[in-house]
């Protein structure tokens, strides 16, 4: 009797061993490349971060280059333009009321408030970045009027302000650097395109990351999703390229 016992003690062993433990590690989700279904040029010097005021039915866009706000049709072609008071802008946002425009400057690492006409409200600081050439890069804002804003490197972060004050941080490690982010009301969702990295991330607003999706060129320095179309402004060739939304 003793030999079937023994045999059985031995396969439990090797089973016991053989057998992996869950480490607790999430395994990121495949990066797929967006459909491009367009692509136009625009007249915007440096174009860098990308709006849409549903109002009035037009994207918005800075220019790092001579500090002014364009608005721009579906096809790139510029509507209106204004020159504000501020310098190296790079991100753009809408308030949920469309009575506020916010604006990221990056050297200055700040945070500016301007009516829709262009005239300064406000600004205040948002001093994150270990080098200046490094710093704010692309904001939104959510219907509470909360602030997104992505730090582009050194550190990458992800920042929530309310009223001017901080209300969290994240790294994001999931991209070599960030270049600007956009809300999504219908899902409560940030999607955040990456200029190194040539890719877009959609994550939840405390940072998890959801999707991966590449696109085909570096310098994607805005991003907007209205309705079925992903909107993204280059800032080399300062052209507007349009992507299928993913499902």
């Amino acid at each position: 009797m003793m030999k079937p016992i023994v045999v059985l003690l031995v396969g439990l062993l090797a089973w016991s061993c053989a057998r992996k433990e869950p480490t607790g590690a999430v395994d990121a989700p495949a990066v797929t490349p967006l459909v491009q279904v367009a692509v136009y040029d625009t007249e915007v010097p440096e174009p860098s971060g990308l709006a849409y005021d549903p109002r009035r039915n037009v994207l918005m866009t800075v220019s790092d280059a001579n500090s002014t706000i364009y608005d721009l049709d579906f096809t790139g072609r510029i509507l209106r333009s204004f020159v504000v008071d501020g310098s190296d802008l790079e991100g753009i946002a809408l308030s949920p009321a469309g009575d506020t425009i916010y604006v990221v400057e990056e050297r200055n690492q700040l945070v500016s408030m301007f009516s829709a006409g262009g005239t300064k409200f406000f600004s205040f600081p948002v001093k994150v970045a270990s080098n200046a050439g490094n710093a704010l890069e692309g904001i939104a804002v959510d219907k509470r009027n909360h602030l997104f804003i992505v730090n582009e490197k050194l550190p990458r972060l992800l920042l929530e302000y309310y009223r001017g004050q901080e209300v969290s941080r994240v790294e994001i490690t999931a991209s070599i650097d960030l270049s600007d982010v956009f809300y999504e009301e219908q899902t409560n969702h940030l999607w955040i395109v990456s200029d190194e990295s040539k890719k877009v991330m959609k994550m939840t607003t405390s940072g998890t990351l959801l999707a991966e999706y590449s696109i085909p060129f570096t310098k994607g320095e805005g991003i907007t999703i209205v309705q079925d179309k992903i909107y993204i402004v280059c800032d080399t060739d300062g052209k507007l390229y349009v992507f299928q939304k993913p499902q």
